[in-house]
């Protein structure tokens, strides 16, 4: 997983990615969203992308921008404990340390991951995730799973932020063998 940094830097200057996912070096990741042309992205072989694999019409990425923007404006005021707000690039740039001095670093990655997922899905990089309706999380048994089938690594995550798995403290993932006693455990 990314460090809170690096999904910060992620988003506002270069898209780098981390050593299972590398990015490509390209702008960052709401610039992308904000710009039509770098939305775009051309078929491995050239030309244009297959109609499946484009990325949504220019409102919902201009809406996701937003809604971000908006959020790390929040975010940054409410780890700072002030009333008063920055511009969503400084917000977004003080996050990091605002949620180390608030002592909320797990909480603040998870939101800020989730930001960063929500912007390469939206844009097409990765492929969204899928709702395990009826596998139950090992950990709080409710019907909160969701997964990714990357070539790479089959994954799945409870998204219920009151989940606690063992000692981490944090919703319970499923990788690996987990991941197989997961799917194995279907309700009707």
């Amino acid at each position: 997983m990314q460090m809170l940094d690096g999904l910060v830097a992620d988003l506002l200057e270069r898209y780098r990615g981390d050593e299972q996912h590398p990015g490509d070096g390209g702008p960052g990741l709401i610039r992308r969203l904000d710009s039509l042309s770098l939305r775009t992205r051309p078929a491995a072989a050239g030309g244009h992308a297959p109609p499946g694999s484009r990325p949504p019409t220019s409102m919902e990425a201009v809406s996701w921008s937003q809604r971000i923007k908006t959020a790390s404006v929040v975010l940054d005021a409410e780890l700072r404990g002030s009333q008063h707000t920055q511009p969503w690039a400084r917000a977004l740039k003080a996050i990091p340390p605002g949620a180390e001095m608030a002592g909320r670093e797990p909480e603040v990655r998870r939101i800020v991951s989730r930001w960063h997922g929500t912007v390469l899905t939206v844009l097409g990089l990765r492929g969204p995730s899928v709702h395990f309706r009826h596998a139950l999380c090992l950990a709080c048994e409710r019907r909160t799973v969701y997964g990714r089938a990357d070539d790479d690594r089959p994954r799945a995550w409870c998204i219920n932020d009151a989940c606690e798995d063992g000692d981490t403290g944090e919703p319970a993932r499923y990788e690996g063998r987990r991941l197989y006693l997961l799917t194995a455990n279907r309700t009707a």
